[in-house]
């Protein structure tokens, strides 16, 4: 008999990797593979966009130490959606140095 899951943002992992993962390399050899019909390429250089296709997808689904829940592409949306007018004060405490500058 099936559970239900205790959140709707559970990640799906098959074997060793995640579902989202699987869709994201995927996702990124099936736009290679529409480049690479506009483009024309020799086939050495086919098999290495094919290789950094597939190497950018598992970068973009990668998790940072800074942000161990958001993928790499997440941080890349927020980058470009974040707004360059605006400024964001950083507090001391969040980088660690509140303990450095009261030993002084």
């Amino acid at each position: 008999m099936y559970t239900n899951p205790k959140s709707t943002k559970q990640e799906i992992k098959l074997w060793a990797f995640y579902l989202v993962d699987i869709g994201i390399v995927a996702g990124m050899l099936m736009i290679a593979t529409y480049v690479k019909k506009v483009i024309p390429l020799g086939p050495g250089m086919t098999i290495f966009y094919y290789i950094l296709s597939a190497a950018f997808g598992i970068f973009l689904c990668a998790k940072t130490p800074s942000h161990p829940t958001d993928r790499n592409y997440n941080i890349l949306l927020y980058l470009f959606k974040m707004d360059r007018n605006k400024y964001h004060a950083i507090e001391i405490k969040d980088f660690g140095l509140e303990e450095r500058t009261e030993k002084r």
